[in-house]
């Protein structure tokens, strides 16, 4: 006897698509991890295939699960129209937008441009995903990226949000110590702070290696507000972003005049989902806040 497919099933397997781990699939569907696991054998059961198979990051999808997430994803995003177009017509923003951020800029930049965003648009839910790591926009991982370098395949669309600079910084104390570098040849005689090299998810993040630095990093982190706690409590200097160092009082700006940095945020979605009024809602928004406030990002 065939087993009635059931489209609700579709949720939960979206959710361990894009979550990997039982717990966390439960933990957003708001239910426990056994009830995502007798979903997804409900699921299997009536599509006659197994969609997941269990690896060192968790479940990752078959082929026939591979197969099955485009369709899996079209129903998400008619239900969403339906939610958008029929339930939220008084043209109150509503539903849950996901955004991707490396660590600093997740926690300085978008964090508080959300909270602000929420305040006009409470129905809004608002879920920021902090990796250091590319993100599966097709998956629908997340419905925005924020992105150092330009995608290279994929059905992606790319909006520039702002420039920022960087250059060095140091606690006042360990200045006060060991003294001021004049010269870029002076760090030689000075301890840095930086990113494990192996470890790098962009290469847009090769920061000593573009000022031709050789010497090694004595605090290396793949966190850069790690790399800026460090510089705060004396641990050498380090090359971090103005928007998260500038008005830091535990922070000094070193060798701004010569050895200054430039990186381009670029805000990515995917066009799937471009057309789900709250997720261009947020990515405009964003857009708009960085051109006005250009001076938290760049020297004047």
């Amino acid at each position: 006897m065939q087993t009635v497919f059931d489209w609700n099933d579709l949720k939960f397997f979206l959710a361990l698509s894009r979550l990997k781990r039982m717990t966390a699939a439960g933990r957003a569907l708001g239910i426990d991890q056994t009830t995502v696991a007798r979903r997804i054998r409900a699921l299997e059961k009536s599509v006659s295939a197994q969609l997941f198979i269990r690896d060192e990051a968790g479940y990752a999808l078959t082929p026939a699960g591979e197969r099955l997430l485009p369709i899996a994803m079209e129903v998400e995003r008619s239900s969403t129209r339906v939610h958008e177009q029929i339930v939220g017509e008084a043209g109150r923003l509503a539903g849950t937008v996901r955004i991707g951020a490396p660590d600093g800029l997740g926690t300085y930049v978008v964090t508080p441009l959300l909270a602000r965003f929420q305040r006009d648009n409470p129905d809004v839910d608002v879920a920021l995903v902090v990796r250091s790591r590319q993100f599966q926009m097709s998956h629908q991982e997340v419905h925005l990226s924020l992105d150092l370098t330009l995608p290279t395949s994929g059905r992606l669309l790319a909006r520039r949000m702002t420039d920022y600079h960087l250059h060095f910084f140091a606690a006042p104390d360990y200045l006060r110590r060991y003294g001021r570098p004049e010269r870029l040849r002076d760090l030689r005689h000075h301890r840095l702070v930086g990113y494990i090299p192996e470890m790098l998810f962009s290469d847009e993040l090769r920061y000593l290696e573009e000022l031709g630095i050789t010497a090694p990093v004595g605090f290396a982190s793949t966190s850069m507000i790690a790399q800026r706690e460090a510089v705060r409590e004396g641990a050498g200097l380090a090359i971090l972003p103005r928007f998260m160092a500038l008005d830091d009082p535990d922070l000094e700006p070193v060798l701004v005049e010569d050895y200054v940095l430039t990186r381009t945020v670029w805000l990515l979605s995917h066009q799937s989902t471009e057309d789900l009024a709250r997720v261009r809602a947020v990515s405009e928004y964003l857009q708009q806040v960085a051109r006005k406030e250009r001076h938290r990002f760049l020297i004047p």
